[in-house]
C-alpha cells in the first residue's frame, strides 16, 4: 500500500470516528423516544440454554420483519452451535408462512424484558412450533422504521422487536427491544432505495447475534 493510500484510509477513518460520534448523540434520542437498546436479554439471569433445535420467524410479511429474521437465522446458522432450522425448512413445514403475530401496542419504555406478543396469539405461536418441531421458537418484527434528518446528516433507524420461547412448556425466556441505524452516503444515488433500511436491520441482527451467543454461551467451537 503506497503512502498516499495509507493517508487516504486515515482520513476515511477518521471521517467515519467522528460520523459515528455524531450519529451516537441522535442515537441516544431515538432510544429515549423509543426504549431501551437491549438486543437479547433473559428473562432470567440464571437461566441455562441448551444449544439445541432453534427457528427464527417473522412475526409478519412485511419485508423489514422477513429481513432480520432471515439475518439472525444466517448469523445464529454461522455462529453458535444451536442447530437452526432453515429458511426453505420452515417454508415448507409451514405453507402459510409467514403469518401474522399482533404485536402489542401498549409496550412501555421502561419494560425491561417485555413480552411482545398479544396474548391472543400464544395458540398461534404453540401451533407453529408444533409443526417446526423446535425447542426454541424466536419471533421477531421491526417495530417502525424512521428518517431522522439533521443539517448534516440523514439517518434511518430500525427498532427491532422479540421474544425466545422454550418448549416444552411454551415459556418465553428471552426478549428484543434495541435500535440500530445507517447514515445515508453521497454514494446514495447508485444504491437501491431500501440500501440503508437493509444495512441497519443487518446491523440490529448482528447486535441480536452478539447478545445471543453472549447470553446463551453459544459460540461455536
Amino acid at each position: 500500500m503506497s503512502q498516499g493510500d495509507v493517508m487516504k484510509k486515515m482520513s476515511g477513518d477518521t471521517l467515519w470516528r467522528r460520523a459515528r460520534s455524531f450519529l451516537s448523540v441522535t442515537l441516544l434520542f431515538a432510544l429515549a423516544a423509543c426504549g431501551n437498546n437491549m438486543p437479547f436479554k433473559a428473562l432470567d439471569e440464571q437461566k441455562a440454554f441448551k444449544p439445541t433445535t432453534i427457528a427464527v420467524i417473522s412475526g409478519s410479511d412485511r419485508d423489514g420483519d422477513m429481513q432480520l429474521a432471515k439475518f439472525i437465522t444466517e448469523g445464529l446458522t454461522k455462529r453458535t452451535a444451536f442447530h437452526v432450522l432453515p429458511l426453505e425448512e420452515i417454508e415448507k413445514r409451514l405453507p402459510d408462512y409467514p403469518l401474522l403475530i399482533a404485536l402489542r401496542s401498549d409496550v412501555k419504555k421502561e419494560e425491561a424484558r417485555p413480552t411482545w406478543f398479544q396474548p391472543s396469539e400464544k395458540r398461534k405461536l404453540d401451533v407453529i412450533q408444533a409443526k417446526l418441531k423446535v425447542d426454541y421458537l424466536f419471533v421477531i418484527w421491526n417495530r417502525q422504521t424512521t428518517l431522522i434528518t439533521t443539517q448534516r446528516s440523514s439517518t434511518y433507524y430500525v427498532y427491532p422487536a422479540g421474544n425466545m420461547i422454550e418448549y416444552p412448556g411454551s415459556k418465553v425466556v428471552a426478549s428484543t427491544m434495541s435500535v440500530a441505524d445507517s447514515s445515508i452516503s453521497p454514494l446514495a444515488l447508485f444504491r437501491a432505495n431500501d440500501y440503508y433500511i437493509v444495512d441497519a436491520l443487518k446491523d440490529a441482527s448482528e447486535d441480536i447475534v452478539d447478545e445471543f451467543i453472549a447470553t446463551t454461551k453459544s459460540k461455536k467451537p
